[in-house]
C-alpha cells in the first residue's frame, strides 16, 4: 500500500511540474500554438470599416513571439488573391466582433508590400520594409530616433 501512494504521489508531482512549465512556456511565448490558430480565418478590418482580407497565417520571430500576420486579401477561391504581411503590432483584435483591426486605408493596404515566400518575412530588411510601411517600429530598432516617415505612401524608398 505504502508503495501505490508513493508512486502516486511521485506520479502527481511529475504532472504538475510538467503543467507548470508548460504555463510558464506559453506566459514566454505569448500566444501559444492553439490560441493563434483560432485566429486563422478571422477578417482584418480597417478602422473605417473596409474589409482589408483575412488572416491566412502567422510568422513567429527567433524568440516564438508573433511578429507578422500573413493577411490574404483579393482573389476568388484562392485564385488570384495576394498575401500582405501586417506587422502584427499593428493588429487590433476586437473580442466581442471577433476580428483584427489595421488603421490603414483600403489604397494603402493594396499597395503594401506582397509577399510571396514567408520566408522573405525573416530578411531583416524585407520586415524593417514593412514595419515602416505600416507605420510601426521594427522591434530592432530605437523607437525614440524620431526618422519615421508617413505610413503606406506606396513608395518603398526607406
Amino acid at each position: 500500500m505504502r508503495k501505490i501512494m508513493m508512486l502516486v504521489v511521485a506520479m502527481t508531482v511529475i504532472a504538475s511540474v510538467y503543467m507548470s512549465a508548460n504555463v510558464l512556456a506559453e506566459g514566454v511565448m505569448g500566444k501559444s500554438h492553439e490560441d493563434v490558430n483560432l485566429w486563422i480565418g478571422k477578417a482584418v478590418i480597417n478602422t473605417q470599416g473596409d474589409k482589408l482580407g483575412n488572416v491566412w497565417d502567422f510568422v513567429r520571430d527567433s524568440d516564438g513571439k508573433i511578429s507578422f500576420a500573413v493577411v490574404s486579401h483579393g482573389g476568388f477561391l484562392g485564385i488570384g488573391e495576394r498575401k500582405i504581411a501586417v506587422p502584427y503590432s499593428a493588429l487590433t483584435y476586437n473580442n466581442d466582433k471577433q476580428y483584427f483591426t489595421c488603421d490603414i486605408s483600403a489604397d494603402q493596404f493594396v499597395n503594401a508590400p506582397e509577399i510571396k515566400d514567408e520566408a522573405r518575412l525573416q530578411d531583416r530588411s524585407f520586415a524593417e520594409e514593412v514595419n515602416r510601411y505600416f507605420g510601426e517600429h521594427p522591434p530592432w530598432t530605437e523607437k525614440s530616433m524620431g526618422t519615421e516617415k508617413p505610413m503606406g505612401t506606396g513608395t518603398m524608398d526607406y
